[in-house]
């Protein structure tokens, strides 16, 4: 638990928890989740800079060149400063500590999941999922008109039921965590977001919300009192707290951590898009000096 290369909840919730048979399959989002994500985005960022420049400076004629380069040069940089990083190794040597398979696959040119499981069959489901959502995005580029939200038109796998109840059953969601889930992503007057965020403040009104139910990072259960989801919360804080107190408490801490990201959430989100857009308007600035 020193490892400074590796976050204490990714070791927790992403190799712990699979490795000690709480979860059939984790995933974490790199380099987001790398302790120096942040760092590696701005530095991905600004090596593609020229490229980004001469895309935006590109006629209409060449703007489908421009941003095939840009992929290849972003693919490039994401190479050279992620997975040639000490931290990106730091990961995969956990793994093989803990007898975790692996399976990488890239969401965007800057951006990939990295997957633990024991069972060597769920690789082959991962890779299922992969084509799919390729499959998916390909068809969502020549559809006309195009979708209207642009979440679906970025990440149409999040408008397809098949594709998010794979992904929640691999990721050892309950049922109907995911059921709701799905309603609520698909047609709930509520984004996911909102419901949760909704809810743990109504229940502070009367039995309050029970952290083990945010058993994992990112999980949105189905009431903050979920039995099943707090089911297998109980489960991972009674098999980390066999092994060690401090792992535990320190599982505990996560939950709340959770509860409180969960909580919060919305606000969240819109300071995020906020920092994108001021991001955004930053790169334009200095490339439109340069």
């Amino acid at each position: 638990m020193n490892e400074p290369l590796v976050l204490d909840q990714v070791k927790i919730d992403d190799c712990l928890l699979v490795a000690l048979d709480v979860r059939p399959c984790s995933f974490l989002t790199i380099p987001a989740e790398f302790p120096s994500g942040l760092e590696l985005g701005k530095q991905i960022d600004e090596l593609c800079r020229q490229d980004y420049q001469a895309l935006m400076d590109a006629d209409i004629y060449r703007k489908a060149e421009m941003i095939l380069r840009l992929r290849d040069r972003i693919r490039e940089a994401f190479k050279t400063l992620v997975s040639g990083s000490e931290t990106y190794r730091a990961h995969f040597r956990w793994a093989e500590k803990l007898f975790l398979k692996t399976h990488e696959t890239e969401v965007r040119p800057s951006v990939h999941e990295l997957y633990f499981f024991k069972n060597s069959k769920i690789r082959k489901e991962l890779k299922k999922l992969t084509e799919m959502r390729q499959q998916m995005r390909e068809k969502i580029l020549k559809s006309a008109p195009p979708p209207t939200a642009k979440t679906w038109l970025a990440y149409p796998e999040e408008g397809s039921r098949e594709y998010l109840a794979h992904v929640g059953k691999l990721l050892g969601y309950p049922s109907c965590c995911v059921d709701r889930y799905l309603n609520d992503r698909l047609q709930g007057s509520l984004t996911v977001e909102q419901r949760v965020s909704k809810q743990i403040k109504e229940s502070k009104s009367g039995a309050k919300p029970n952290t083990l139910a945010f058993f994992v990072k990112d999980f949105f259960p189905c009431s903050p009192s979920c039995e099943k989801a707090i089911e297998v919360g109980a489960r991972a804080h009674s098999v980390l707290g066999s092994i060690s107190p401090r792992l535990g408490e320190l599982y505990l801490n996560f939950t709340r951590s959770n509860m409180r990201t969960a909580e919060h959430y919305p606000e969240l989100i819109k300071l995020s898009k906020k920092g994108l857009e001021e991001q955004a308007a930053r790169l334009r600035a200095q490339t439109g000096e340069n």
